[in-house]
């Protein structure tokens, strides 16, 4: 088992390191988040300063590497700090759970990266293992240790994310190969279920969140009316409003703890024209203005 020092030299070169073939290049050296459709994502959210986000929702499988501070999760009993010394997170699809991220570090800043697999990958890593391996824990989210091969094969699918020329079906077979070496050490993510209406709706949403959404046109994506649609959420205790401002003020606090864009071009990105009420939405949210978070 690596020490704090080996360890902590690991996490911060992922990502600072140049990969084979990748000289003088960042391992992410993009702001924006990075979007594989079907297969994953993967982003490196950045702050300066502590932040408490309540009710966070990870709607897909994910790993989260800290490379810089800390990152506090609790979720109803169940309470876990990763600081850079110990920081691959591995939670399931459908958390909620309250964050609180600390800047650290010789930067002083909080640092990470984000990496989420899409249910059509984890469905087909399901169906080619029948009999997964027995799983650690019963948790929402897990910490992983980070040994040598778990790092080589992250930083591989890492930069393979970021290639433009990489083709799909060869990336697909490096997540594959990712999710192996995970459910090897006991880590699987739990195999998805039949999404009810609102995980329906938030994945829509999710995939064009600038798109001028409406309940009707929701219905029409899902082959519904909206009156069927608002029904079938009403027994699911959800309500579209809700579910659309939730799934765009998610996505905005991933925009501004990863790129240098304006608060106004985030708004434009979430689909609101009106900069004022957007950030009175993400206020409500999150209990502070987007303006704040830096």
């Amino acid at each position: 088992m690596p020490n704090n020092v080996t360890q902590q030299h690991r996490v911060t070169s992922l990502l600072s390191e140049p990969s084979e073939g990748m000289a003088h290049r960042h391992l992410l050296s993009a702001n924006e988040p990075i979007q594989k459709r079907h297969l994953c994502s993967l982003a490196q959210p950045s702050l300066n300063r502590p932040r408490h986000t309540p009710n966070f929702f990870f709607q897909k499988g994910s790993l989260l590497l800290i490379a810089s501070g800390t990152l506090d999760l609790t979720c109803k009993d169940t309470a876990l700090s990763i600081s850079s010394s110990d920081s691959l997170l591995f939670v399931d699809a459908g958390t909620c759970a309250n964050l609180l991220k600390t800047p650290g570090g010789r930067e002083q800043r909080f640092r990470s990266i984000f990496l989420s697999f899409s249910p059509e990958l984890l469905e087909l890593f399901h169906r080619n293992r029948p009999s997964p391996l027995p799983r650690n824990g019963s948790s929402c989210f897990q910490q992983v240790s980070l040994d040598d091969e778990l790092e080589s094969t992250l930083r591989f699918v890492y930069s393979s994310i970021e290639a433009p020329g990489l083709s799909e079906e060869r990336l697909r077979y490096r997540l594959l190969d990712l999710l192996a070496g995970l459910a090897e050490r006991g880590y699987y993510f739990q195999r998805n279920q039949t999404p009810g209406i609102a995980g329906r709706i938030r994945s829509l949403i999710a995939e064009t969140p600038d798109h001028r959404w409406t309940a009707s046109a929701a219905g029409r994506s899902l082959a519904m009316s909206e009156a069927t649609l608002r029904r079938r959420l009403a027994t699911e205790q959800a309500r579209f409003e809700d579910l659309l401002v939730d799934v765009r003020m998610h996505h905005a606090l991933m925009l501004i703890q990863t790129t240098g864009w304006s608060i106004s071009r985030i708004s434009e990105a979430c689909g609101y024209k009106s900069r004022a009420r957007f950030a009175e939405r993400f206020r409500q949210r999150f209990g502070y203005l987007p303006s704040k978070i830096g």
